[in-house]
């Protein structure tokens, strides 16, 4: 069985792969980077709601590089929209995209939570960093409810997780 964290990464490359002349790197792959390349790398955060509930954080870091010998910045901003793009559309959301690429997670949130461009000196490269936070479930079945008991003898215990 493959990890979830694997898994949205696997999904978010394919979302990326589409992009004409774009190479996609993914932690679970090896592989040579060449200019342009997209790295993809997500790590699970922690659980969320409750201890033992399965429903993870999962941070993602994507990094999009290319050389700043041949490519302007005009250029590398329009190729970074396109992975922007790729990711958010005004008929679907980033869940919805994620969602459709992997059938045995159940993805209830996914969003940016930082950019962060730069140039890096010493190899003469554009950079450009999106930080994306998904909350997850290995469970494809699973809508986040269905295993509380709401009776009034334990309502107490869901007063943490509302």
């Amino acid at each position: 069985m493959e990890s979830v964290q694997f898994k949205i990464e696997d999904a978010l490359a394919a979302l990326l792969i589409p992009i004409s002349g774009l190479n996609v790197c993914t932690t679970n792959k090896i592989g040579l980077r060449r200019f342009p390349y997209a790295t993809i790398k997500a790590s699970i955060g922690g659980q969320q709601i409750i201890p033992y509930s399965g429903v993870f954080q999962v941070n993602v870091e994507i990094g999009y590089s290319d050389s700043a010998t041949r490519t302007t910045q005009a250029v590398f901003d329009d190729n970074y929209y396109s992975i922007f793009s790729n990711l958010y559309s005004e008929n679907n959301t980033l869940v919805t995209k994620v969602q459709d690429k992997v059938t045995d997670l159940k993805i209830f949130m996914g969003r940016i939570t930082s950019q962060n461009p730069s140039i890096k000196a010493t190899s003469r490269a554009w950079q450009r960093g999106l930080s994306l936070a998904f909350i997850v479930t290995p469970d494809p079945t699973a809508d986040g409810l269905r295993e509380y008991d709401f009776s009034d003898a334990l309502n107490s215990f869901y007063l943490g997780t509302i």
